[in-house]
């Protein structure tokens, strides 16, 4: 295979993630993912490799290209009838802390005032009050 159409074919590929990625972004399957990304890295080494078809090709690859910037992926998520992919869910893995320690809020009554940190109660510390 030449270097060049090693070059173009790699080009084309990376080009076409982009708005693969927006895609991607809005919820869509990766079945769907992987078969957008094919007609648009199809089409950037058609477009390349022949000039005539480039002139009705192009219009449509702009097009294409820039849809899932300006229509937004969800509205092409409706159009084309893809359903997105349900969200993964959010799992609190935060460790509890041990049960002798005092609770954040809690005052054991050796601070000065009412514990929330206001001037009035640095002032008073202060003067001694």
């Amino acid at each position: 295979m030449p270097p060049l159409l090693l070059v173009t074919l790699l080009v084309a590929a990376l080009v076409a993630l982009i708005p693969v990625w927006r895609l991607r972004v809005a919820g869509w399957r990766p079945g769907w993912l992987f078969a957008a990304w094919l007609v648009y890295a199809v089409g950037i080494v058609v477009a390349i490799r022949l000039p005539v078809a480039a002139r009705a090709l192009l219009p449509i690859l702009v097009l294409a290209y820039v849809a899932p910037f300006v229509a937004g992926p969800e509205r092409l998520t409706r159009v084309f009838g893809a359903r997105p992919a349900p969200p993964n869910p959010v799992i609190n893995v935060t460790p509890r802390p041990p049960a002798e320690l005092p609770e954040p809020g809690a005052s054991d009554g050796e601070g000065e005032g009412d514990g929330d940190g206001d001037p009035d109660d640095r002032a008073a510390s202060r003067d001694g009050r």
